[in-house]
């Protein structure tokens, strides 16, 4: 109960005891020494409510205002107006207005930008692209929408995404550590017990990278395109979006680069000897990784390819009315064949096969960062846009969960 509750319910007690004295026909002297009494402490504990209820009033807003101040901060970011900004660094102005108030405020976040100016995430996603599409809802079931962050929605459309990886924030020095021995369960009689063995973990830490976007713009453009702000959404975000698909699928590891899957030595690997994917293939592959990952069914295992693989199984027919690629959208939904995927290497390109989910991330710092330069471009008129972030890219169980398919041969 609260205490305001607390000291009405005795305040209520008190003009109860005062009323039935004062019906009496006479009040005798102690009638009317408790009448007193029960009039200070009335007057007392009115006090004691006023500062009580100030005080619940003042925690009640306590609460609510942390939920309240990032619900506005988001909306303000969603609001951000990128085209303004670059027009105001261009002409060398003050940053004034919403933009400033954001960038002082991902400042005290995050620290003092070392580059450039913050820029929140939200500033660089593409409107079209962060529509969410809502299910059938004539079976009689509502529909809904799912609730996407700003990371989410910016890397909608990435291929590292469809695949399964979570594009995270994160601070400080992350540590992701993953249990490798020491689980086990047994059966034992009643009153009896089992021994454990001492659990084996190993820990994984994202390394801080930087990753840069470098766009030119005409000084005329800045000034007169009316569609510049989707224009910079589009362009700046995609840029992003395709190198941290390479990153993971393609990263050497070596030059700053993140190490992708196309290196990373624990991955399993088979060599598919210069043949054309077909779905036999993929249900060998699928149900490998459901045996080395302990999976009970096939719905959550990712498949990645490049373009031509794709077109190989939708020309090879499969009985009357299918193609090879409807029978394996019959395994799992979870496809996507793009360039980011693999190099193709004459006429042979890499598969990859996942259970994905929880076990691939692209750890984000902070917000990204811009750089407007009026000068290194001068000559031919243009201003240079440099967009700074700083992922990583961490996979684990690695050996287990993942399976690298090389050689696979584009066909006719």
């Amino acid at each position: 109960m609260l205490k305001s509750q607390e000291i009405q319910l005795a305040q209520s007690k008190r003009r109860e005891r005062m009323a039935a004295i004062q019906k009496a026909d006479e009040i005798n002297d102690d009638g009317r020494a408790e009448l007193r009494k029960l009039a200070d402490d009335y007057e007392g504990a009115e006090v004691e409510l006023r500062a009580a209820l100030l005080l619940e009033d003042a925690e009640r807003e306590q609460i609510k205002e942390p939920d309240n101040v990032e619900k506005n901060f988001s909306a303000e970011c969603r609001d951000f107006d990128l085209a303004s900004l670059v027009e105001a660094l261009e002409g060398q102005r003050v940053i004034e207005g919403r933009e400033a108030e954001v960038i002082q405020e991902l400042e005290v976040r995050n620290g003092k930008a070392s580059r450039g100016i913050y820029l929140p995430w939200e500033a660089l996603e593409n409107r079209a692209d962060a529509t969410v599409t809502t299910p059938d809802s004539s079976g009689g079931k509502l529909a809904s929408r799912s609730t996407m962050n700003a990371l989410e929605r910016l890397f909608e459309q990435s291929s590292a995404q469809s695949f399964g990886v979570q594009t995270i924030q994160v601070t400080g020095k992350p540590r992701f550590p993953e249990m490798t021995a020491g689980a086990s369960a047994s059966w034992v009689a009643e009153g009896s017990g089992a021994d454990a063995a001492a659990i084996t973990t190993a820990v994984k830490e994202p390394t801080l990278r930087t990753l840069t976007a470098r766009y030119l713009l005409t000084r005329q453009a800045i000034r007169e395109n009316s569609a510049l702000e989707p224009l910079l959404r589009r362009d700046l975000s995609e840029v992003i979006r395709e190198a941290l698909d390479l990153a993971f699928f393609q990263g050497t590891g070596a030059d700053e680069q993140p190490a992708g899957l196309e290196n990373l030595g624990n991955v399993t690997a088979l060599d598919h000897e210069g043949a054309v994917l077909r779905y036999h293939d993929v249900v060998d592959w699928i149900t490998e990784i459901m045996v080395s990952a302990k999976l009970n069914g096939m719905s959550n295992v990712h498949v990645a390819g490049v373009p031509f693989m794709l077109a190989a199984l939708l020309k090879t027919s499969f009985g009357d009315g299918y193609t090879q690629h409807d029978m394996v959208q019959k395994l799992t939904s979870n496809l996507v064949f793009s360039n980011q995927v693999s190099d193709i290497e004459g006429d042979t390109a890499t598969a990859y096969i996942g259970a994905t989910k929880g076990h691939a991330y692209v750890p984000m710092w902070g917000a990204p960062e811009l750089i407007v330069d009026p000068y290194s471009e001068s000559k031919t008129g243009k201003v240079a846009l440099t967009v700074f972030t700083f992922p990583d890219v961490l996979v684990q169980r690695q050996d287990t969960h993942f399976l690298k398919v090389t050689n696979i041969a584009k066909g006719e």
